[in-house]
């Protein structure tokens, strides 16, 4: 991968994410794993990404948190698979997908750029990540 700047690189107000939809930060409840912790909706996409099959971005099969060593998303330290751009990459495929804003789009359309110079189909990864998202609706359908 080239060396250039990424969308988490870019710095935009706070005035403006809010204005466009922005709720990454903003903290919830949730279970994981049966107990209640605070965690951030952008946390939150992780875990829900993680629960899909991976994707294939670039050389790499992408899960939403193994290119990240968090100890929200594992108990013990991980040896990072592949970058964790690509994980935030997917992040943001799926957060489009799923709750849809102004902001949302704008981030997905820097980071559909990004991988463009990096030599990455960006409409490849959303039919994958579409079709992994559709997959996992269709056995909780069935369920």
């Amino acid at each position: 991968m080239f060396n250039i700047p990424n969308p988490i690189q870019l710095k935009i107000s706070k005035r403006y994410k809010k204005r466009f939809g922005c709720i990454s930060k903003k903290k919830i409840k949730q279970k994981v794993e049966g107990v209640d912790i605070s965690i951030s909706y952008h946390d939150l996409y992780h875990l829900e990404v993680s629960k899909l099959d991976r994707i294939q971005i670039g050389k790499y099969y992408v899960s939403g948190i193994h290119g990240i060593n968090s100890p929200l998303l594992h108990p013990n330290p991980i040896q990072e698979e592949y970058s964790g751009l690509l994980d935030e990459v997917r992040v943001a495929y799926h957060e489009w997908m799923t709750r849809t804003s102004i902001y949302n789009t704008v981030k997905l359309l820097a980071w559909m750029g990004w991988l463009i110079i990096q030599g990455i189909n960006p409409l490849a990864i959303f039919w994958r990540h579409y079709q992994s998202l559709n997959k996992q609706r269709l056995y909780a359908d069935n369920s």
